[in-house]
């Protein structure tokens, strides 16, 4: 006979095979953990981005020019070199990116009305 997987008490839902909390201070606790680690990933992906924010404003090496300063430049080369993807990348930084416009109508639903009505009237 099949063993029931134990229920989780914080959605009712089986507890996926490798978890299982015998109480809901358990599975409380686990997901304080779970809400840590998220905490601890977020603030490590923020620190990746002021350094990289660093980096960029940083002096090139030996040029009176940031980095950022310098790929920028370096892009818009490329760019005149006949690159578009480049091109692309200036385009849509500067906020000048075209919008996709999808246009919906509505079809004439009177053949389809008139059909359904004939359909109701019918014995």
């Amino acid at each position: 006979m099949a063993k029931e997987r134990p229920v989780s008490p914080v959605n009712g839902q089986p507890v996926p095979v490798g978890r299982t909390w015998k109480t809901s201070e358990e599975a409380s606790e686990a997901g304080k953990k779970g809400g840590k680690k998220s905490a601890e990933v977020r603030r490590a992906r923020k620190t990746l981005r002021e350094e990289l924010l660093i980096l960029l404003s940083a002096k090139d090496d030996g040029s009176s020019e940031s980095v950022q300063t310098s790929m920028s430049s370096a892009l818009i080369k490329s760019a005149l070199e006949g690159n578009v993807r480049a091109f692309e990348v200036i385009r849509d930084t500067i906020g000048e990116k075209p919008v996709d416009n999808i246009s919906v109508s509505t079809p004439d639903m009177t053949a389809l009305d008139e059909a359904f009505s004939k359909v109701d009237s019918m014995p």
